[in-house]
């Protein structure tokens, strides 16, 4: 039989043709739309607010009021991705800063302070590991609980009062300023990623016959140098690259590792697709979602050390709202609720669009109420988003 060779592109066709079926893919990608947004709202407010809006000054305040929700969203997003949910994680990070502050008062160096803060966050996330798989509860309601339980304990202990100061290193944790030094250092390893990206992405468009999705590019070039171009510009306000930069990096780095380039991240993924299947598959449904709670008990802990180290102190509202925000973001960044469809870095982003509103915001007088309604508009259209997407992969299969 003769085969139609017309129908099937060669290597060069499928870069071409990649690029311009790639690039009206990524007009209708999570990925794309969460950026235009993001873009749009800083030139709003960068007009709207005569031009303070975009400078390195406010822009690092922006890094260190986002950092926190950034990781816990980073965090929450492997769950949601899993199937699960997580509504203690302002609570579990509140009571694990409360440990590291703890520490610092009664004298301990700045490392174990860290280590008790995550020794703590991953205590409290075997917990609900156990309760979740081995009694069959509901995350939901799992959770649920240890936002209450986790709060309480932490009031109980300090009867509801202030723990601190901690030491000036520890406040530098997440306030301090980045040495030029190390602002260089993360700059070129940013672009060499980049680089190195877009050599194989490209290699891999070449020798396939599938057009790469012109969203693998934005993510994996645009996005590492535009934070790179971020950085330099910020450590050349008055106030610095703050290290919060590093925490979100970091985290969100070995998160993004864990999901896309091991055997733990395909089952992450599969798991959340279709859970009957994948323990079919021969995926281990238990020990996966139990491992995905201890890599949020670690986020609680991290997340605790830098709630305290922006605040100075450790007080009984700490981490009020937190877990909200932080499910806000992993959704708005494309995280569906109904599982198996995600990214950290989409995570992430949907931290530093809600962010950029509460800083814009604030910046041009207008009242917290006002930005909650604002934050909750956006949850339900990205809620909406992510119901549209879902029927386009289903019209096409």
């Amino acid at each position: 039989m003769k085969q139609n060779t017309e129908t099937l592109p060669g290597p060069g066709r499928s870069i071409s043709g990649g690029i311009g079926s790639g690039l009206r893919r990524l007009l209708v990608s999570r990925l794309a739309v969460l950026l235009i947004a993001t873009l749009v709202l800083i030139l709003y407010f960068q007009f709207a607010s005569d031009g303070v809006f975009l400078t390195p000054t406010n822009a690092s305040l922006l890094l260190r009021q986002a950092a926190v929700v950034a990781v816990l969203a980073a965090g929450v997003a492997v769950l949601i991705i899993v199937g699960e949910i997580d509504l203690s994680m302002g609570s579990a990070a509140f009571l694990a800063g409360l440990v590291a502050a703890q520490c610092q008062v009664a004298g301990l160096d700045l490392v174990t302070s860290i280590l008790a803060a995550v020794g703590a966050g991953v205590l409290m996330g075997i917990v609900q590991a156990i309760a979740t798989v081995s009694f069959a509860i509901p995350a939901f309601i799992v959770t649920l609980a240890g936002f209450l339980v986790f709060r309480g304990i932490g009031l109980l202990w300090t009867n509801a009062g202030a723990v601190g100061p901690v030491s000036s290193d520890f406040i530098a944790l997440t306030e301090g300023r980045m040495p030029a030094v190390i602002v260089v250092a993360i700059v070129v390893l940013l672009m060499l990623t980049a680089v190195l990206q877009s050599y194989r992405t490209f290699r891999d468009a070449k020798a396939s016959i599938t057009p790469t999705p012109a969203r693998i590019y934005l993510q994996k070039v645009v996005v590492p140098l535009a934070a790179a171009a971020a950085l330099i510009w910020i450590s050349l306000g008055r106030s610095g690259a703050p290290y919060a930069t590093i925490w979100i990096g970091v985290v969100a780095l070995a998160l993004g590792v864990v999901l896309n380039k091991g055997k733990f991240g395909r089952q992450i993924f599969l798991l959340g697709s279709n859970r009957e299947a994948a323990v079919y598959a021969g995926i281990n449904a238990k020990r996966t979602v139990i491992i995905a709670f201890i890599i949020m008990g670690v986020i609680y802990g991290i997340a605790g050390v830098m709630l305290t180290a922006r605040g100075g102190t450790s007080t009984a509202d700490a981490g009020t709202t937190l877990e909200l925000v932080a499910i806000s973001a992993a959704v708005v960044g494309g995280n569906s609720l109904r599982g198996g469809v995600g990214s950290v870095v989409g995570a992430v982003m949907g931290a530093f669009l809600l962010s950029t509103i509460d800083n814009g915001m604030a910046l041009l007088g207008v009242s917290s109420y006002a930005q909650n309604v604002a934050k909750g508009l956006i949850l339900v259209l990205a809620v909406g988003l992510d119901g549209y997407f879902l029927r386009r992969r289903r019209s096409r299969s």
